[in-house]
C-alpha cells in the first residue's frame, strides 16, 4: 500500500528518497534553521557563509542516501548525540517480551511531539529491530521541509481537521487501512492514545482513536479486530518536561478563559524545544498485547489505560510536587523529598513559571504520582 501511494499523507517509499533529499538540501528555510541551531553566533553576522557550510555538510551526509533505512541510519547518529546532550538516562522494559518478527500497534501515552516515537525508534534500532511507522496529527503539516522530513522518517498524517467531512472520513479510513496493512506485513506502528499531548499528564485513551482503527474493518467483531491490530500499550515517563512552562501557561489560560489560541508555527517551535531541552531520565514501559474479549470501545480504552498506568515510573520531582500541593498527603508509596539541594533545584525550575501558572505546573508533575497512588491505595 505504501509503494507508489499518491497520497501526501503517507510515508515516502525508497524510490522517492533521492528526489526528496535533493529538495531538502536546497530548502532555504531548513538550511537557515539548521544554521541558527548549529552556528547561532556566526549566523547573525555571516549568514551566507553558514548556509554554505550547512549545505556542504548535508550533501556530504545525504548525497549517497537512497533508501529510508539509510536515511534513518544517518538520523540515528544525530539522535544518539541528542540523547547524550539532553538525557541522563534512557531505558526500556518489556521490549524483549515481544516477538521480534511480529508487527505491533504501540498505543502510547503522549508527552512530546517528536521525542515519544523517536525514543521508541532509537531503542528498537539499538536492539536491531525494525523502526516503527509513526502516526502524526495533520496540525504538523505547516512547513514543507518538516513534512518531508517526517515522511522520510516513516511518518504518516492523520487528517482530523479538514473542512470537508466526507474527505476527512475517507482519509481516516485510509489511515485505518494503512495501519492494519503494516501490522499484517510484520511492521509496527506508533500511535498516541488520544489526539494531542496529555499536557496535564493525565493519560486517558480517547475512544475516537479506537473508533478510527475500526474503520477499515467495520464489520469485524471488536475483539477480533483488536487482536488483528496486536495492540501493545506503551508508557513513556519523563523526569523533566522541557515544555513544562509552556504547557502550564496554556492550561492556565484554558482554565481562566476556556480557550487558548496557538501562535502560527507554535507546534513546530515546541517540537524543537522538546528535542533540545533537558529531560533528565526517560523510561519506556512496553506492555502486553491486548487479547481479551471486549464488549465495547470503553472496555478497550480501560484495558489500555490500566497498562499505561501500571507502567508509569515516578521520579523525585513527582513526589515533591505532591508534597507542595498537599503538604499533609500520606500514602505508603509516597516518598517525600528531604534533600535540600534537590528541593532547591526543583524550586528553581518552578520559578521559571509566572506566579499565576505555578499551581498548574505543579499539577502536571503531581498528577502521574497521584494516579499511581490512587491505583495502589491500601
Amino acid at each position: 500500500m505504501m509503494q507508489g501511494a499518491a497520497s501526501p499523507n503517507l510515508p515516502y517509499s525508497d524510490p522517492e528518497v533521492s528526489a526528496v533529499l535533493s529538495r531538502l538540501m536546497a530548502d532555504k528555510t531548513l538550511i537557515e534553521l539548521i544554521g541558527t541551531w548549529t552556528h547561532p553566533s556566526m549566523m547573525a553576522v555571516l549568514p551566507p557563509l553558514v548556509r554554505t557550510v550547512v549545505r556542504r555538510g548535508l550533501h556530504k551526509r545525504l548525497a549517497a542516501v537512497d533508501s529510508i533505512a539509510e536515511f534513518q541510519g544517518v538520523i540515528r547518529d544525530y539522535v544518539e548525540r541528542l540523547v547524550v546532550s539532553t538525557l541522563d538516562e534512557l531505558t526500556i522494559s518489556g521490549l524483549d517480551d515481544l516477538d521480534p518478527y511480529q508487527g505491533y500497534l504501540f498505543l502510547s501515552n503522549h508527552r512530546d511531539i517528536a521525542c515519544d516515537s523517536m525514543f521508541l525508534n532509537l531503542l528498537r534500532h539499538r536492539a536491531q529491530l525494525k523502526t516503527v511507522f509513526i502516526a502524526v496529527g495533520d496540525n504538523l503539516i505547516q512547513q514543507p521541509f518538516a513534512t518531508d522530513l517526517m515522511r522520510l522518517n516513516k511518518s504518516f498524517f492523520i487528517n482530523r481537521t479538514g473542512d470537508n467531512p466526507r474527505s476527512v472520513y475517507r482519509d481516516l479510513v485510509m489511515s485505518s487501512a494503512f495501519i492494519q496493512a503494516r501490522i499484517d506485513d510484520g511492521d509496527s506502528v506508533w500511535l498516541a492514545q488520544s489526539e494531542g499531548r496529555a499536557k496535564n499528564a493525565i493519560d486517558e485513551t480517547d475512544a475516537s482513536v479506537l473508533k478510527m482503527l475500526q474503520l477499515s474493518d467495520r464489520k469485524m467483531p471488536l475483539s477480533e479486530k483488536i487482536r488483528a491490530l496486536n495492540i501493545v500499550p506503551l508508557c513513556l515517563s519523563y523526569e523533566f518536561d522541557p515544555l513544562d512552562v509552556e504547557k502550564a501557561r496554556e492550561l492556565n489560560a484554558i482554565d481562566a478563559t476556556g480557550s487558548y489560541q496557538k501562535a502560527p508555527g507554535e507546534d513546530l517551535k515546541n517540537m524543537a524545544l522538546g528535542l533540545s531541552g533537558y529531560k533528565g531520565r526517560v523510561h519506556l514501559n512496553v506492555g502486553q498485547p491486548l487479547d481479551g474479549d471486549y464488549d465495547d470501545l470503553s472496555d478497550v480504552a480501560a484495558a489500555v489505560d490500566r497498562q499505561i498506568l501500571a507502567g508509569t515510573q515516578l521520579f523525585p520531582i513527582n513526589h515533591w510536587a505532591v508534597s507542595v500541593l498537599q503538604p499533609d498527603f500520606s500514602h505508603p508509596a509516597h516518598e517525600p523529598v528531604l534533600d535540600a539541594q534537590q528541593i532547591a533545584k526543583f524550586e528553581q525550575r518552578l520559578n521559571r513559571c509566572e506566579v499565576g501558572d505555578r499551581r498548574v505546573w505543579l499539577s502536571t508533575y503531581a498528577n502521574p504520582a497521584l494516579r499511581v497512588f490512587n491505583r495502589n491505595s491500601p
